[in-house]
């Protein structure tokens, strides 16, 4: 799929998930609770793959990263791969791929502004093979408008 396409269902889906379920960034829910709700939206525009929150697997093996910097990862395996679960992932499942886009979300209340995010989305394409990267930033703090935007767009031949 085109980068333009990709960006374009994506910005229409961030309208939708604001647009219905403006309650979760007013009451400043979980990240994962938006992952998920984004995940309802854009499945049916990408219908022909899965949609995924949270989704641990590479194939049948617990998705690792190898190049993280130690105040970027998570739980490191005996050969220092760090265990990688992006927030959310279009993609074919099982090991063939291919590996379409990889989300992270980012609430403005969360007190890491997201400094390791865009870092782990140049991860996730260089080794998982993602072909597009976004990092979103919801709008959730008090007084303030529901909202979510692409602030990050990954794709070939951008760095």
């Amino acid at each position: 799929m085109e980068p333009q396409t990709v960006r374009q269902i994506l910005e229409e889906s961030l309208r939708e998930l604001v647009k219905k379920d403006g309650h979760l960034f007013e009451n400043d829910v979980n990240e994962r609770t938006i992952a998920a709700r984004l995940a309802i939206y854009l499945q049916p525009r990408f219908p022909e793959y899965s949609v995924d929150a949270d989704y641990n697997r590479d194939g049948n093996r617990p998705k690792r990263l190898a190049v993280l910097t130690r105040e970027c990862d998570g739980y490191r395996n005996e050969k220092d791969e760090s265990l990688a679960v992006p927030d959310l992932i279009v993609h074919r499942r099982g090991p063939g791929g291919p590996n379409l886009l990889v989300l992270e979300i980012k609430k403005t209340t969360n007190r890491d502004k997201g400094g390791c995010d865009r870092f782990r989305l140049l991860a996730f394409r260089e080794q998982l093979g993602y072909t597009y990267g976004a990092l979103i930033i919801c709008e959730t703090r008090k007084g303030r408008s529901a909202d979510a935007a692409i602030t990050e767009w990954l794709e070939d031949g951008w760095q």
